[in-house]
C-alpha cells in the first residue's frame, strides 16, 4: 500500500472504518511511499493507528510543520495530521484521479488557454468534458506506444461508437473510416481534428457517413437505400 487511500479501501477490508483510524507521523518514513508499513506489499490493516509520510505529497505545504527537525506544539501538530490526512483521504476517494488524467487535465488546460495546439482547440473545446479527455488520453497512449492505426481507431470510437476502420491491403496508408453519422460541418471538423492528431500526413482517408458501403456477402451492408458506392 503507498497512498492514503489505498490505507483506507484496505482497512474497509478490515473492518475499519475512516472515523476508526488514526493518522500519525512515521519516525522513520521511507520517501518513495506515502504509508509506512513494516512491510511494504502488506495488504491488511491489523491496526487503526497507521503511519504516514505527510511529506510525499505534500512536501511544499506541509515541510515548514513535520519536517524531522520542527520542535514544539506536538500535541496540535498530532491532531492536524490526523484531520488533515482524513480530509486527503476523502478527497483521493472521492476524485478517482490518476497520474493519466493529472497529466490529461494540464493537457486540456494549457490547449484552453492558447499555448499550443491552436489548430483543433475550437473543435476539441467544443466537445463535452469527458469525450475531451478521453482523446487526450488517446493522445498520451500514442506518444508511448506509436501505433497510429490503433490509437487513430480507438480515438474514431470515442467519438463515433459505431465506427469502423478498414485499411486497403493493396495500400497500407489508405484508410476507410465509416463513421456511422450523419455528415455534419461540425462532424466532419471532428474527423478532420483526430486525423491531425493521430495520422501521419502521408496517409490518406476516405469517409463514409450515415450509410456504410456494400460488401459483398455482407447482408448487412447491401440493403437497398441504406448502401453506399465505393
Amino acid at each position: 500500500m503507498n497512498c492514503v487511500w489505498e490505507i483506507v479501501l484496505k482497512a474497509q477490508k478490515s473492518r475499519y472504518n475512516l472515523e476508526e483510524l488514526r493518522f500519525i507521523n512515521s519516525g522513520s518514513p521511507s520517501p518513495y511511499t506515502e504509508s509506512s508499513f513494516d512491510f511494504l506489499n502488506s495488504d491488511a490493516i491489523e491496526e487503526s493507528e497507521i503511519e504516514v509520510n505527510p511529506l510525499y505529497r505534500f512536501a511544499n505545504e506541509l515541510g515548514e510543520v513535520f519536517l524531522p527537525d520542527v520542535k514544539g506544539y506536538g500535541k496540535a501538530r498530532e491532531i492536524f495530521l490526523d484531520v488533515i490526512m482524513h480530509y486527503v483521504a476523502v478527497w483521493d476517494l472521492r476524485s478517482g484521479g490518476d497520474k493519466k488524467e493529472l497529466r490529461a487535465m494540464y493537457i486540456l488546460k494549457e490547449i484552453e488557454e492558447g499555448r499550443f495546439l491552436k489548430s483543433i482547440r475550437k473543435t476539441l473545446l467544443s466537445l463535452d468534458f469527458e469525450k475531451s479527455k478521453r482523446i487526450i488520453f488517446c493522445l498520451l497512449d500514442l506518444c508511448k506506444c506509436k501505433d497510429y492505426i490503433t490509437i487513430f481507431r480507438k480515438a474514431l470510437r470515442e467519438l463515433y461508437p459505431k465506427a469502423s476502420l478498414y485499411i486497403h491491403s493493396e495500400n497500407l496508408r489508405k484508410l476507410t473510416v465509416f463513421t456511422g453519422v450523419d455528415k455534419t460541418k461540425e462532424d466532419t471538423e471532428r474527423i478532420e481534428m483526430l486525423k491531425k492528431l493521430f495520422l501521419p500526413i502521408s496517409y490518406e482517408t476516405d469517409i463514409f457517413w450515415k450509410y456504410h458501403f456494400g460488401i459483398i456477402g455482407v447482408d448487412e451492408s447491401m440493403k437497398i437505400g441504406k448502401t453506399a458506392m465505393y
